[in-house]
């Protein structure tokens, strides 16, 4: 009697029709598998969103400005720099500075948000402060106007036109900028329309050195260190990176979740596997009997799983998206984070999410695959009778 040779040469598309087919059987038992593992699709998915988030704060600046400022930033409204902070750093900084200019920083609560105000010279906003003009017209100093970052007239859907009350006068809004860094969110005076407005004439919070082009920075920055000691000389990118640190590691948290998420997905696919297997070892044995061999069986149970990976990450996006598009943007720690998730993002997610069902379930097959065909076929026939 001629024995069949089992083979090891199905094909992709026969293992994926066979695998679908299996799915189609028990309908009921893939509606279950898929309902499991949807909701560690759908997290995966709001994790990635806010980590890639949070992690895109802080990686702007200008390292070309060089800040001086009172160690004791955490009480903005005790740092007082004047005139004679402004002429000694211009003086340290000769002719490696483009300019010596003073900013003014304070934070202001507009109902449940903690927004940053700054102002300088409307001349330099854009050449120094990187920040551009979106609509509108810059406001004029001399009379009650405002400008506003894309990002908080996001988060409060502000517009040009609108009037807005902050320390206790009302402003109009002139103009919608686009900041950077950790000016992403604020609103913006002229330097001389916050003097009046804090009733501080002459003072402020920072000096912004601009360095020319190609000048030396840790050179500057050693000077100006030794002209003004007991003072915080820092590098503007080193700022929006400090200031961010904390929000961004929260990012780094939840990225270690969503990896957290994608061996979920393994090991979820892996139990649906071995379920699958130790309910129906007498089928899987009848393969074997008519001629799959090991890897044709293992190539149609990864396939299975796959599917239902695929299937749990269409049904766990589906559910996540709504949660992702619910707001435009929502404020932390004074920092307007906008919720994005990009298709590189989650493609890369679901190869991965992919590679981990695969893994999964090559690994809670191997023990099934071990076992000869006659004992599988044999072992289900007894545990029936029973």
């Amino acid at each position: 009697m001629h024995r069949r040779t089992p083979t090891d040469h199905v094909s992709l598309a026969l293992r994926a029709r066979l695998a679908l087919g299996d799915l189609r059987a028990e309908p009921l038992r893939t509606l279950l598998a898929v309902v499991v593992l949807t909701p560690m699709a759908a997290s995966w998915f709001l994790l990635a969103t806010i980590s890639g988030s949070l992690d895109r704060l802080g990686k702007t600046g200008f390292e070309r400005n060089l800040v001086v400022t009172e160690t004791d930033i955490f009480d903005l409204s005790n740092i007082r720099l004047g005139a004679d902070e402004l002429s000694v750093a211009t003086a340290a900084a000769g002719e490696d500075a483009d300019s010596v200019t003073a900013a003014v920083l304070r934070v202001v609560r507009m109902d449940d948000r903690v927004l940053q105000l700054r102002a300088a010279d409307p001349a330099i906003w854009t050449s120094v402060h990187d920040v551009r003009l979106l609509a509108g017209r810059l406001p004029d100093a001399t009379t009650d106007e405002i400008a506003v970052t894309s990002a908080v007239t996001v988060a409060t859907g502000w517009k040009v036109g609108d009037r807005v009350r902050v320390f206790g006068t009302e402003f109009a809004v002139t103009a919608e900028l686009q900041g950077s860094g950790s000016k992403v969110a604020a609103l913006w005076l002229p330097l001389a329309r916050a003097e009046t407005l804090f009733d501080r004439p002459g003072e402020f919070q920072m000096v912004i050195v601009r360095l020319q082009a190609g000048a030396d920075g840790d050179a500057v920055r050693a000077r100006l260190r030794a002209a003004m000691p007991g003072y915080l000389v820092v590098d503007e990118s080193a700022i929006d990176a400090e200031a961010t640190r904390g929000v961004r590691s929260l990012g780094e948290l939840a990225l270690v979740f969503t990896a957290v998420g994608i061996l979920g997905l393994a090991v979820g696919c892996a139990n649906a596997t071995a379920l699958t297997l130790a309910e129906r070892g007498r089928s899987v044995g009848l393969l074997r009997v008519i001629g799959f061999g090991p890897r044709s069986v293992r190539g149609l149970l990864t396939m299975r799983a796959m599917f239902l990976t695929l299937a749990s990450l269409v049904a766990g996006l589906v559910v996540a998206w709504p949660f992702i598009h619910a707001t435009d943007s929502f404020v932390l720690r004074s920092f307007t984070i906008a919720p994005r998730l990009t298709w590189v993002t989650a493609l890369a997610g679901s190869a991965l999410s992919l590679t981990s069902a695969w893994i999964g379930s090559v690994l809670a097959a191997r023990r099934v695959l071990a076992t000869p065909a006659g004992a599988l076929v044999v072992g289900a026939d007894m545990s029936a009778r029973r």
